[in-house]
């Protein structure tokens, strides 16, 4: 098979989507064994190397006004038949509108299209055009059952179409040895105890409520907060630092992946308590990590963390701060969740992912 993929998002910050695509790419490399031909779609040059095999070959498709996705829809279908690819695989959202090839379509999450309020006016409005493009692909791969469910209440007649297929966690997260962890803490000014939230800044994540709960235990643990991430879109808003804890909470930034092994496991727990996701990676990684995990009761979290665990109510910063009170006093609690999450992690794995993702494209092309 010839296959295409979209892989202009791996042109921006190492985070989520592009996180995903490159982790998918590397797998289906190992598990694909040059079968398979790739394609590798993007209007833009990818800024660092991949180190993927012959068979994966970027084209970068050219088109007046690169930074519009017009090159997407104007240009990329007449490239793909040119090329003659069976199918194209858009690992995002959404799809060209007049391709002549099959299409399969990966859907992390359809919160902009249920809750438009919690992105950027631009991701609303792109979200609104969702059924086309599930109606549009030959199948849609969703990241959860959780997704896969959200989609069918959107648009029961695709549910036929839908696969379900976890994302997975890479073997480079895992509990980080004392001298790592020491020249991250060195580089990130991290304090000797404390809660980690890290994640992209941005409304979804319920960082007001995080911060609300920590302060409501400020004066009964020695633990700070710490909170890691690129900054998304109103992030004044995400991240509001009360004055009486100013000593107590640090905004990191954007922290490369290289770090992030020796972060996560520096952390004596970490804190996910986000409104809505469509799978929710950190959890997976910090687990992987040997890190006790809290995370929210709601979306795909508590299908992805399982038993392994602390589930709280997203919407309570009090009940939130009782569960974070207790994991940061009861150590053998933590041990507990570590040896669990361990555990659990092992459950997820992006060769697992790419040959199920090889399947469908299988399927497609048959």
């Amino acid at each position: 098979m010839r296959i295409g993929i979209k892989a202009s998002p791996l042109t921006t910050m190492m985070a989520g989507i592009p996180s995903y695509l490159l982790n998918l790419l590397q797998g289906l490399a190992r598990v694909d064994a040059g079968r398979n031909e790739y394609l590798l779609y993007t209007n833009r040059p990818v800024p660092f190397e991949i180190g993927l095999p012959d068979s994966f070959r970027f084209v970068k498709v050219r088109f007046p006004s690169p930074h519009l996705q017009l090159w997407y829809q104007l240009r990329l279908p007449g490239r793909l038949r040119e090329d003659g690819v069976d199918l194209f695989h858009d690992p995002v959202l959404p799809m060209p509108f007049l391709m002549g090839v099959p299409g399969v379509v990966t859907v992390h999450d359809v919160s902009a299209y249920l809750f438009p309020s919690l992105h950027r006016l631009r991701s609303a409005m792109s979200a609104r055009l969702l059924p086309l493009y599930l109606r549009k692909a030959r199948e849609i791969i969703a990241v959860s059952s959780f997704t896969a469910s959200e989609i069918e209440r959107i648009m029961p007649s695709v549910a036929p179409k839908v696969t379900v297929i976890h994302q997975g966690v890479s073997g480079f997260f895992r509990p980080s040895d004392e001298a790592d962890v020491l020249r991250v803490r060195e580089k990130l000014g991290l304090p000797e105890r404390f809660v980690l939230y890290l994640g992209t800044l941005e409304p979804r994540k319920n960082l007001p409520r995080l911060i609300r709960a920590f302060s409501h235990i400020a004066d009964e643990v020695p633990h700070s907060l710490v909170i890691a991430g690129g900054k998304g879109w109103r992030v004044g808003k995400a991240v509001e630092i009360p004055s009486s804890l100013e000593d107590r909470v640090l905004l990191t930034g954007f922290v490369p992946g290289a770090d992030l092994p020796a972060l996560y496991s520096a952390a004596e727990v970490f804190a996910y308590p986000s409104l809505y996701e469509g799978f929710g990676l950190p959890v997976v990684e910090a687990m992987a990590c040997g890190t006790p995990v809290l995370t929210s009761s709601v979306a795909s979290l508590p299908e992805v963390a399982g038993d392994a665990a602390l589930l709280v109510d997203p919407l309570s910063a009090e009940g939130m701060a009782r569960v974070l009170k207790r994991l940061c006093e009861d150590d053998a609690l933590r041990e507990s969740l570590s040896s669990e999450g361990l555990e659990r992690a092992s459950l997820y794995s992006w060769d697992g992912c790419a040959r199920a993702v090889l399947g469908v494209y299988e399927s497609v092309a048959g």
